[in-house]
């Protein structure tokens, strides 16, 4: 009686298990995916020992592999607080929103749009990347069609030796020594020079597009620090500023557009969290963005 009674609780277990797995699996799937081949993607690769970016041109047919200073210090977007990059992960996880803050800060410290994070085995590599995407249990925020199409893409470059190695520059970061004698580096102004040359998304830059930024989170130098990331993928900001006068509602990043521009468009709101709102007052020919 007992034996059957065994058998009848692991026959539920594994039916429940299943229906997890599946309603998981269809969730997943229901998720719009934001890789597309008209407009590239960045993103970070956390390995065992390392943090790399992993820049993905399709409509160029490259990709472009950054690995960063395993000593790297990186600032948390919403605090004043500073991380070294090897520990950035385990602080985001601890705060309970580990993409969030992994990408926001990196990408913010950087002063480029970072919308995925994938962690792999082992070291980042290109190669880990390619065995790591597969497995269902895999870290990232990706899409299961993301995640096929980007092995898919990535695959096809390490074949036909389309993948390029770059190197941030050494004067991109001035090194600090901490009281207790660890020596950490820190990003400078060079490193926007060499941003936004590397960055840069051929779609967006030909749109010729004008933005003005309204900072109205109160946080200081939060507008400079996210007009670097839109300026990076392209797009021209025209001004930044704090004005409490010109505000809407709602939170986070928020954006008009009263012309078209598509690929723009689709930047701020897939790539960094931005969502498009309609207001009456002023016309303007650019993009308004206001962050609170």
């Amino acid at each position: 009686m007992r034996a059957i009674l065994n058998n009848k609780v692991l026959s539920m277990v594994g039916v429940l298990f299943l229906v997890v797995l599946v309603l998981f699996l269809v969730f997943d799937l229901s998720r719009k995916g934001i890789y597309s081949s008209s407009m590239g993607i960045n993103v970070a690769v956390i390995g065992k020992n390392s943090v790399a970016l992993m820049l993905l041109r399709p409509d160029e047919e490259l990709i472009s592999w950054v690995q960063l200073p395993a000593n790297l210090k990186v600032k948390i977007y919403n605090s004043s607080a500073s991380y070294p990059i090897l520990s950035l992960w385990e602080y985001a996880h601890s705060e309970k929103k580990p993409f969030e803050i992994f990408e926001r800060s990196l990408g913010m410290t950087l002063g480029v749009a970072i919308p995925r994070v994938l962690l792999v085995s082992g070291e980042a590599s290109v190669e880990s990347v390619l065995g790591s995407m597969h497995k269902i249990a895999l870290s990232t925020d990706m899409s299961i069609r993301d995640r096929w199409l980007v092995r898919q893409f990535v695959s096809e470059s390490v074949e036909s030796k389309k993948v390029i190695e770059e190197v941030v520059p050494k004067n991109a970061f001035d090194e600090v020594t901490e009281p207790d004698g660890k020596k950490f580096l820190l990003v400078n102004s060079v490193a926007r020079l060499w941003t936004n040359s590397k960055f840069i998304l051929e779609p967006i830059l030909s749109e010729n597009v004008d933005v003005t930024i309204n900072n109205l989170t109160g946080i200081s130098g939060f507008g400079t620090e996210v007009s670097k990331q839109v300026e990076s993928a392209g797009m021209r900001v025209v001004e930044v500023k704090a004005d409490t006068t010109d505000s809407v509602l709602g939170e986070g990043c928020l954006f008009a557009s009263p012309n078209n521009f598509p690929v723009s468009e689709k930047f701020l709101s897939e790539q960094l969290s931005c969502k498009k709102i309609s207001v009456e007052k002023g016309s303007g020919q650019g993009i308004r963005v206001w962050l609170r």
